[in-house]
């Protein structure tokens, strides 16, 4: 290697990259990128190093970074380092690792921004060659290095900004060829024209990148505009896809971390932690504040803790600048921690809801998340097991309960009924104790629907997600828009029904709730839920398909054996007769109301063509057969329909089916993913 020790070479010789997705919650996830022998969890902050301040002896040194504030990522400029002499020479004699003294993952950049500062927008004006700024970062060892692409400003015309990417594209092609071992980023630029960034994105994936950062967004940010941000990173994730972990360059502030997390973004850097204590002010998750305009600190980190503002006042400017930034990385990684956190616990939304009151334009590009929520949709897990309280001007954008309404519109089997009652829901209705407490109020000829603010529940689905597991206001709280959209949605679930419809009020129901479900009530919550649950996205009748054939609940009633809980009486295995033999075909969950397929479920669905399916190649679909789970690298196709969480059949090359399962990640993901697990399987033809 080119002015390179042999340890450097021997330490990148052999460097594959990989990122896994643990969970999934919107269309964020955490995972673990790994680079070599290093990896990180995502999502994950890196802070911005400045390595001339570090010849100059600035105090917190990449070291401390690692060992003390536990980050396991950070990023240099290359740029800077190339132009130093003395420290050119060092990084090439030592590599990148040994000059910081850091063993995390170190990303280049390669002077782009810089262009963009000094070089007055789009033009390259940095004293560099692109295909030699990336030969140099690899020689000094990054872990990720970066292409000396065009920085497209938000402004920019749709002209120049097409040139841009095309001389973007061209370098980041000549770069691969050039970049070695190491990881290479080439970013998605585009400006604010949609169409390019998600035509960038298709370009930088069909290269065989493996990590890509969304470019030229650092204007929008510092001018407030979130709303047209969450336009472009919306489009360029649908180009990059969902197996490219995707950097958000620039986004340091913690207020708009969650809502990028929340749009697929899982890497970002900041700068802002060093500049923010250079002009005395201090970061917190809502905003930044003059450290004179403080009594005391609303932070309890190591650095907070020691003192007050007025002390920390008083310290020599450096002291108190390097104390400053101490603190601010404190905030950075707590908000990272925290949406980690609501990932894996599915609060995600509500993460984003909290961020969004901090600032008039955050709201205001959450509210805009309405217009975009098709993105959402096809991206978040198919339920949580988490209750759900949202700030219903902003939770009417959220992707399950768009999902829920066009799921009844589309697959709700309307029962045989005198009449349907629409009765204004409260809390005290959900779940299986309200559905009891609805139907012993209004007798067996009368079919209740709950109104509330998601829409219509028809009272079997009070258990089921999402409005099962949701906290909601009354409907006449809602402001007025919101109201009439409920409204609209209750009228026209309505309007599908032949019978006579009147409404009821909460405060005519009956204290006393039956000890057992009225005659049929579970028969219409297995037909339903399974519609509801399995039926999206195709045409099939999909309780005929698991249930067989029936012409009223007497038929039905003889060809289904329900086992319910001893202790609640509800509902948990479904089995299907067929002569004398029963087949286990479901199991409702309790926690979501939604329903576990088991393998003569999986066949039923299978034979009927059920799209939900995941094919794997011959020599691993043994051990899925026998139990294994499925993972990305064996996957030869899935449905573009499949989101995590979804129910799957797992089947070979011939279409015949090995496993059941429930999927970790979407249909997309899986094909085009090279790690990780893509089905967690149930149940395998073979056992296990």
């Amino acid at each position: 290697m080119k002015g390179g020790s042999e340890e450097l070479s021997r330490e990148l010789d052999g460097r594959i990259s990989a990122f896994e997705v643990k969970d999934c919650d919107l269309a964020g996830r955490t995972g673990a990128l790994k680079v070599g022998s290093r990896e990180v969890m995502t999502p994950a902050l890196m802070p911005v190093v400045n390595p001339n301040l570090l010849e100059k002896g600035y105090p917190l040194t990449p070291f401390r970074l690692k060992e003390e504030f536990g980050f396991d990522i950070m990023i240099t400029n290359s740029y800077m380092i190339r132009k130093n002499p003395d420290l050119s020479s060092r990084a090439l004699e030592l590599g990148l690792h040994r000059l910081l003294d850091f063993d995390g993952i170190i990303m280049t950049d390669s002077g782009t921004f810089q262009s963009y500062v000094y070089g007055g927008g789009g033009k390259n004006e940095v004293d560099v060659d692109p295909l030699e700024i990336v030969e140099f970062q690899r020689n000094i060892g990054s872990d990720i290095g970066t292409i000396l692409d065009r920085f497209t400003t938000p402004d920019t015309d749709r002209q120049r900004a097409d040139s841009d990417l095309r001389e973007t594209m061209s370098r980041g092609s000549l770069s691969l060829e050039k970049k070695g071992q190491m990881e290479l980023a080439v970013p998605v630029q585009g400006g604010l024209h949609l169409d390019l960034r998600e035509e960038a994105g298709r370009l930088v994936r069909e290269m065989g990148v493996r990590y890509s950062p969304i470019g030229g967004v650092v204007p929008l940010m510092e001018s407030y505009r979130y709303a047209e941000l969450v336009d472009v990173i919306i489009s360029a994730k649908k180009g990059l896809g969902p197996s490219i972990p995707a950097h958000l360059f620039g986004a340091g502030h913690p207020m708009f971390i969650p809502l990028a997390v929340a749009l697929g973004c899982d890497l970002f850097d900041s700068a802002s932690y060093a500049k923010f204590a250079k002009d005395g002010r201090y970061l917190t998750m809502d905003r930044t504040r003059h450290l004179r305009e403080m009594e005391s600190f609303p932070c309890s980190c190591r650095t907070c803790s020691r003192m007050e503002p007025k002390e920390m006042l008083e310290l020599p400017p450096l002291e108190r600048e390097a104390l400053l930034a101490e603190h601010n990385l404190w905030s950075l990684r707590a908000v990272m921690g925290e949406v980690r956190s609501a990932i894996r616990e599915g609060t995600l939304w509500e993460l984003v809801e909290r961020s969004a009151s901090f600032h008039p334009s955050l709201y205001e590009a959450v509210r805009h998340l309405g217009d975009r929520a098709d993105f959402l949709e096809d991206n978040a897990p198919a339920t949580t097991r988490r209750f759900m309280c949202s700030d219903l001007n902003l939770g009417i954008c959220r992707p399950e309960f768009r999902r829920y309404r066009r799921s009844l519109c589309k697959n709700y089997r309307y029962p045989d009924a005198d009449e349907m009652v629409l009765v204004k829901g409260t809390s005290g209705l959900r779940g299986t104790v309200g559905s009891r407490k609805l139907h012993s109020s209004f007798g067996r000829g009368s079919w209740v629907v709950v109104t509330t603010p998601i829409g219509p529940v028809p009272s079997e689905l009070l258990d089921m997600y999402p409005p099962g597991q949701s906290v909601l206001p009354p409907i006449d709280s809602l402001p007025g828009e919101i109201r009439n959209e409920v409204e609209n949605h209750v009228k026209a679930f309505s309007e599908g029904w032949a019978g006579p419809v009147r409404s009821a009020d909460a405060d005519s129901l009956s204290d006393d709730a039956v000890e057992k479900a009225p005659s049929g009530l579970d028969l219409h919550r297995i037909i339903n839920v399974s519609r509801m649950q399995f039926g999206r996205e195709t045409d099939l009748e999909i309780d005929r398909v698991l249930l067989g054939e029936y012409s009223d609940l007497s038929l039905l009633k003889e060809r289904v054996v329900l086992r319910t809980s001893r202790r609640t009486g509800k509902v948990r295995n479904v089995l299907a007769v067929d002569g004398d033999k029963e087949e286990h075909i479901l199991s409702l969950r309790a926690e979501d109301g939604h329903f576990t397929l088991k393998l003569a479920g999986g066949a039923r669905l299978h034979h009927a063509g059920w799209p939900y399916r995941v094919t794997v190649d011959s020599e691993t679909g043994e051990y899925n057969a026998m139990g294994y789970n499925v993972f990305c690298r064996f996957v030869l196709s899935a449905g573009e329909c499949i989101r995590p969480g979804d129910e799957v059949l797992v089947v070979d090359p011939s279409g015949s089916l090995l496993a059941v399962g429930q999927a970790r990640i979407t249909g997309r993901h899986m094909v085009e993913g090279d790690s990780g697990v893509a089905v967690k399987v149930r149940e395998g033809i073979k056992g296990k």
